[in-house]
């Protein structure tokens, strides 16, 4: 609870406190798509995006960059009763399961790094929604679909402004 209340205060102060420019959107389709992004005067950008699951899950993405490159991206998936996979932590029990034996949120601080490191278009996945690359396959074995489409979106708001 209390890292949700950190997530949103965070994301309103950013909202707040660098307000010169927002743009949200809305898209009907089989996913829910929110997309909210702010400029601030030294062309540093943040910007957030969430796509529902026909489910009901949220996947949600916070990007900032500066000068065209991300320096800091933030993952997490809600389910419709409410629950981060990253607030679970091991509580969500995937390590066993794991081919890597990681749990869920370590897999995808493995994912934010090399973002950072390598960006958004070094990420690539196979038709199944998995990665393809070896070195991020080696931290990450998750299914990466809806993550990487709440990153896209909010890399577009990013771009567009």
């Amino acid at each position: 609870m209390n890292k949700k209340f950190i997530l949103g205060a965070l994301s309103l102060f950013l909202l707040a406190g660098c307000g010169n420019s927002t743009d949200n959107t809305k898209n009907d389709s089989t996913t829910d798509e929110d997309a909210t992004t702010t400029v601030d005067e030294s062309g540093g950008a943040q910007s957030t995006a969430e796509i529902t699951d026909a489910d009901g899950a949220v996947t949600k993405a916070e990007l900032e960059e500066e000068n065209g490159k991300i320096t800091s991206i933030t993952i997490d998936q809600i389910d419709k009763d409410g629950n981060s996979k990253k607030e679970l932590g091991d509580d969500y029990n995937m390590k066993e399961a794991s081919s890597i034996g990681k749990e869920w949120y370590e897999q995808v601080k493995y994912l934010e790094q090399f973002i950072i490191d390598n960006g958004i278009d070094a990420v690539k996945l196979d038709s199944d929604g998995y990665a393809e690359n070896e070195d991020l396959k080696s931290g990450c074995t998750i299914n990466l679909k809806d993550i990487m489409e709440a990153v896209n979106e909010a890399n577009a708001k990013n771009e567009s402004k």
